[in-house]
């Protein structure tokens, strides 16, 4: 599959998330890390591995500050629109893939605890520090 038309299979926010999401944006209480282009290079890159084991769980700039989903594979259906992530943690059979694949891609990342953390989003006062 071309990038392109991952990107264009990508979901979309509803009407309510693109007008939440965009109130922030103009606010400068998140910016942008991001953009369809790398998250495609991401989600395809877990696709193409199966073998990898690729699980996710995410954090949306919408959800409560403390909420994450719980640990997923799906990443056909079960990815939120990606225009809504702040964070997504990564983990698989290979780390070492993981991390590889990551700089491959040249993904912003940073490592929290023992686990990959993918930015959609960053927030003021609020910076990781990138692998």
């Amino acid at each position: 599959m071309r990038d392109t038309d991952f990107k264009q299979q990508l979901p979309e926010p509803d009407d309510a998330a693109k007008v939440k999401l965009h109130r922030l944006l103009a606010a400068g209480t998140i910016l942008p890390v991001m953009n369809k282009t790398k998250w495609a290079e991401l989600i395809e890159a877990m696709l193409c591995s199966p073998q990898i084991q690729p699980e996710f769980r995410l954090h949306s700039v919408l959800a409560p500050s403390g909420y994450c989903t719980d640990w997923d594979g799906d990443w056909h259906y079960h990815i939120h629109p990606v225009a809504e992530i702040e964070w997504i943690e990564l983990r698989a059979v290979s780390l070492d893939w993981l991390l590889s694949t990551l700089r491959k891609h040249n993904l912003p990342f940073s490592i929290e605890g023992e686990t990959p953390r993918v930015w959609g989003y960053t927030r003021l006062g609020m910076q990781p520090i990138w692998c």
